[in-house]
């Protein structure tokens, strides 16, 4: 995992201006380590090594840094502490996707008829025209299939698979997308909202991205289903569950309504707890209330 960039001023507070303009820096890597350096010592850095945070970055500046190809993942904190805990929660939930990546992928074989399934329920409320985004894309599993071309993802190894299967990948956290307002016609998050650490944020951040009148779609195990009830009670044994937080359907429309995203419906898959024999594509249904797999539209007002 690279190491995070972090612009402070002389009291430790997250420098308030232009990331350029930071009167001096301070390094915060996995090991734990923080180190301070003057601003003339930053030329010895490589910037495409770290991860950038900072607060008041301007559009431009974001700009160059997406067409310098740094990793930049750029966060508003109000001081260095609360940086490193969010950095710190970023690095065990990423570095499991970065460890287990060959596992990832092989769920989705070794699991084909409830993928597959899963694919189904998206295609009926994911649009199949216009410029659509996906935030924590992965290895592109959802976005190939439905055709969605541009992906934000913070994980080196998934980002390498999805680019490799014709993916536009940023580098980016959910929190804080790498893309002017308006700009897309469509914002899935699918099983994605259950590892960010910002739920409401990172809807405000897709909301922020999608053209008025565009559509916000959420996928999720529903934590009220039987197999989401299951997964509850094996979640400390679970490679890549373990540090998820799991999300009802009616409180993915709390939060619809809580930054006015307008709820259009929902559509469900996946009924019953015996997925791993299912050996057919499963057809979904209107609603959420059985299926474990909730897919959930809402609209840009």
């Amino acid at each position: 995992m690279k190491s995070a960039l972090i612009a402070t001023d002389s009291s430790g507070e997250i420098f308030n201006g232009n990331f350029e303009e930071a009167p001096f820096y301070s390094i915060y890597n996995r090991d734990n380590f923080l180190k301070r350096i003057s601003k003339e010592n930053l030329s010895r850095i490589d910037l495409k090594k770290h991860i950038l945070m900072g607060t008041n970055i301007s559009e431009k500046y974001k700009e160059e840094l997406l067409k310098s190809d740094v990793d930049s993942i750029i966060l508003d904190f109000k001081n260095l502490n609360s940086a490193k805990v969010f950095y710190l929660d970023f690095l065990k939930k990423v570095e499991i996707f970065e460890r287990y990546s060959s596992e990832y992928e092989f769920w989705f074989e070794e699991n084909k008829f409830v993928y597959l399934s899963e694919i189904e329920a998206l295609k009926m409320l994911v649009p199949s025209e216009g410029k659509g985004l996906e935030v924590g894309v992965g290895s592109g599993r959802f976005a190939k299939p439905l055709g969605i071309l541009f992906g934000v993802e913070p994980s080196d190894k998934m980002i390498q698979i999805a680019r490799n299967k014709g993916i536009n990948v940023y580098k980016g956290l959910a929190e804080d997308l790498p893309f002017y307002d308006n700009k897309f016609d469509f914002v899935l998050l699918a099983v994605t909202i259950c590892f960010v650490n910002d739920p409401e944020r990172s809807l405000l951040e897709a909301k922020r991205v999608l053209k008025k009148g565009s559509r916000l779609i959420v996928a999720i195990v529903d934590k009220e289903s039987e197999l989401g009830k299951l997964y509850l009670n094996r979640q400390s044994n679970s490679v890549f569950y373990k540090n998820a937080r799991f999300f009802s359907s009616e409180e993915i429309i709390d939060l619809f309504n809580k930054i006015d995203i307008r709820f259009l419906g929902a559509v469900q898959v996946l009924f019953g707890v015996d997925i791993k024999d299912l050996s057919y594509v499963q057809e979904p249904e209107p609603g959420y209330g059985k299926g474990a797999f909730v897919v959930l539209a809402g609209e840009k007002l």
